[in-house]
């Protein structure tokens, strides 16, 4: 759970931008509270809101921008709304901001595949006095914690001691490994003190850590040290910059390598080896200077280096066979000023052609960017995934995982969506709209399913309450192919369109004309 204080303001903006996303349709004024007249008459603005808020505040005004704004958020859907606004109450207590007579607006979300709410309110109390905000920040987090019944300093204590458990022989590296792991360090007389955020959780004896000591088996750590060096070697070759190759060996290796000195200009570096429990000299593995050390985008270009550029490629499509395009042209356009093209060019800043990309490796990357498209759709049932898998010309159904649970937010709007759309068009009009606001119908067999291409959501029509009558259609094809088509926009229109199978050319919103699946359903297959 994250809870972030966002910028104060002296007309209370956040009411304003909080009502937009309500009028958008990617918002919800989920709880009011403490706003008198307003609530009973039903007069509920964003202009009487910001007038009431400003009203209320004028109590104390010594404080010139009295506005109190907060966003709370989880990961994905761990939380539910009504868990949200409960979570919120108890930290709004907490904080200063819970006492009887606080106006209160709290606002749902829907724009972001994380559940969070905004949350509006006076930084004065309804005595009129200042609600304490030294260090509300760091008091922030301290409340979180308490709710979720989190402990730092336990945290902080396990860390140590598993810490303890790496080979290490020097103040320095034992430092290295807390900072591995998130925290930071300094040293205090006969201590070192360990904070994270800001806060110090706990303090340690130099002589504690000194009993730790102990040198790693020196062949063993002689063989470690070869496969570390041929590891930097081999992914400083796919990487642009320390920052990326660092990201690398740790998700794929456990390794983290901690910089010595300022940011951009380091002194030397540690080697904090998580697999094995080690730690090491930088320099004992690879000196920081070829570590540091990337050919510049020009040298390359100008010498036209194409194998370089190819074996790049190639390793980073060994790294991650799942890579897409988007994520492969990242590293290619930082490491040598270069992009693949959707025909499979390398080409450079001014967009001359440097070298050609192998047809598997090309059909590679478009399948991968298929995949990732069709999984932020997030189907619940084997039918859906079924069904989007066919839609976007996924080969192996198993690619895309089940989702737990359904977003209710988001299918919840496309059906209101699909409802306003059939309750305000003419019968002739109603697939033409729906195409306008980028929902396709889809018939499989007996099921209609609609999909919602701008937000990516699917729903069974038939497990809602919309009234289906208007959407029926005919059980047979009709055979104007290119008047049935609607171009997918952006990237996602190129990737369905650029497979060399001629069963896919042309058809982006088919889905399978050689079975018994129906076109994209439209208006001219209606019972007139």
């Amino acid at each position: 759970m994250i809870a972030t204080i966002l910028r104060s303001s002296t007309r209370f903006n956040a009411v304003d931008y909080n009502e937009k996303k309500v009028t958008q349709g990617t918002a919800e004024l989920l709880e009011i509270k403490n706003f008198d007249l307003l609530q009973k008459t039903g007069n509920i603005s964003s202009k009487s809101l910001q007038d009431y808020l400003i009203k209320y505040s004028a109590k104390n005004d010594n404080i010139q921008k009295p506005q109190f704004h907060l966003a709370i958020s989880c990961k994905k859907d761990e939380y539910d709304y009504d868990e949200l606004i409960k979570f919120a109450h108890k930290y709004l207590k907490e904080m200063g901001y819970g006492e009887e007579g606080q106006p209160l607006l709290i606002y749902g979300h829907y724009d972001t595949n994380n559940h969070h709410i905004h949350i509006v309110t006076s930084r004065i109390d309804p005595q009129g006095k200042k609600i304490e905000h030294d260090n509300e920040r760091l008091r922030s987090q301290a409340v979180i914690n308490k709710i979720m019944g989190l402990s730092p300093q336990n945290e902080v204590k396990k860390t140590i001691q598993e810490s303890f458990a790496y080979s290490f022989d020097t103040l320095g590296q034992f430092q290295a490994i807390l900072e591995s792991c998130g925290y930071e360090s300094f040293n205090d007389a006969d201590m070192i003190s360990i904070k994270k955020g800001g806060v110090v959780l706990d303090t340690i004896h130099l002589d504690e850590i000194s009993k730790h000591f102990k040198v790693s088996n020196k062949e063993k750590s002689e063989k470690r040290r070869k496969q570390l060096k041929a590891i930097f070697l081999k992914y400083k070759k796919i990487t642009s910059n320390k920052e990326e190759l660092n990201r690398i060996l740790k998700k794929k290796f456990g390794v983290d390598l901690i910089f010595i000195g300022k940011k951009d200009s380091p002194y030397g570096y540690l080697v904090v080896d998580h697999k094995e429990k080690a730690v090491y000299k930088g320099g004992d593995i690879l000196s920081l200077k070829e570590l540091l050390t990337y050919p510049q985008k020009k040298q390359v270009i100008d010498n036209n280096n194409k194998e370089t550029i190819l074996k790049t490629l190639n390793s980073l499509l060994e790294v991650n066979n799942k890579s897409t395009m988007r994520e492969v042209n990242k590293i290619l356009w930082h490491k040598f000023g270069v992009n693949i093209y959707s025909d499979g060019i390398i080409r450079d800043k001014r967009k001359r052609a440097i070298a050609q990309v192998e047809q598997r490796i090309l059909d590679t990357l478009n399948y991968n960017a298929k995949v990732h498209w069709i999984k932020g759709f997030n189907p619940s049932t084997m039918q859906e995934r079924a069904i989007l898998c066919q839609f976007g010309h996924i080969d192996n159904e198993e690619d895309i995982e089940i989702a737990p649970e359904i977003n209710r937010e988001k299918t919840n709007a496309l059906i209101n969506n699909i409802k306003e759309v059939i309750d305000t068009s003419e019968k002739d009009e109603i697939y033409k709209n729906l195409k306008a606001a980028k929902i396709i119908i889809i018939r499989k067999e007996q099921e209609l399913y609609a999909l919602d291409m701008g937000t990516s959501t699917i729903v069974n029509l038939h497990e809602t309450d919309i009234n289906l009558s208007k959407l029926k259609v005919y059980n047979n094809r009709h055979n104007n192919q290119k008047e049935n088509q609607v171009n997918i926009p952006g990237q996602w229109g190129k990737i369905l369109s650029s497979t060399s199978s001629a069963h896919h050319s042309n058809r982006e919103w088919e889905v399978g004309e050689n079975s018994n699946w129906d076109y994209v359903d439209d208006d001219r297959k209606f019972r007139r």
